[in-house]
């Protein structure tokens, strides 16, 4: 099977090299012929000079000099995939232990997504802070927002750090319309509206204990702006 991953990087010079590491170990285990796109997007720290510290052919490193979103970056990153199959994932390498049954479901099915709210799925935080029990509830909200407008049969988990679809003929031509973290929606909108075969994969999860979201801050507003705009695009 052949495999692009799109990975997105924001501050994480700590983990590139050894996360970099790790996945060229899986690749190699489950005999993966697979490529690697990195996106530096606009990181304040060293990522890039991290980035630049691998040295492989079927690395690929786009650099955004300023910070222009998450789903921004996944929209360039995509019009450089020449593999049958997508993987994106974060990072931090999320659901790692759920890569391999992702990948192996890629060849029944045109989208496979981990997911944390279905049967089977199970939340291992001990103990939650006010950041993760607030998250947890926005998540929730918007969650149910996406089901009401566009009814995607997700139970409102689209922003899960793993997923992996086929790349399409259709797809290649898509306009998406999303730039900060909303990406996930339009991809899931758009197979289900392709009547494309979905398969929802259950997860242990934890939720992050910090993110680089401020509550107060205009970015949110254009954030919660944005989040309107593609259910309403998804919807028509």
């Amino acid at each position: 099977m052949s495999v692009t991953f799109i990975i997105p990087c924001f501050n994480s010079k700590n983990i590139i090299l050894k996360n970099f590491l790790k996945l060229c170990n899986f690749v190699k285990e489950n005999k993966i012929d697979s490529k690697i796109i990195y996106i530096n997007d606009g990181s304040g720290d060293t990522t890039i000079n991290e980035l630049q510290k691998i040295k492989n052919k079927k690395i690929k490193i786009i650099n955004n000099k300023k910070n222009l979103g998450k789903s921004y970056s996944i929209i360039k990153a995509l019009e450089k995939i020449e593999t049958k199959n997508v993987i994106l994932i974060d990072c931090d390498l999320p659901y790692f232990s759920s890569l391999k049954k992702v990948i192996n479901n890629l060849n029944f099915y045109d989208l496979v997504i981990v997911n944390r709210k279905i049967p089977g799925s199970k939340n291992i935080d001990k103990k939650k802070n006010f950041y993760q029990i607030s998250r947890h509830y926005i998540s929730n909200f918007l969650g149910f927002l996406v089901e009401i407008f566009l009814n995607l049969n997700v139970y409102g988990d689209t922003q899960a750090g793993l997923k992996g679809f086929k790349y399409i003929k259709e797809l290649k031509r898509k306009k998406f319309f999303s730039k900060y973290y909303f990406f996930d929606i339009e991809l899931i909108s758009f197979f289900k509206k392709k009547k494309k075969k979905i398969k929802l994969i259950p997860v242990e999860y934890s939720i992050s204990n910090k993110s680089s979201i401020k509550f107060f801050s205009i970015k949110n507003f254009k954030i919660v702006t944005e989040f309107y705009r593609i259910l309403f695009s998804s919807k028509n």
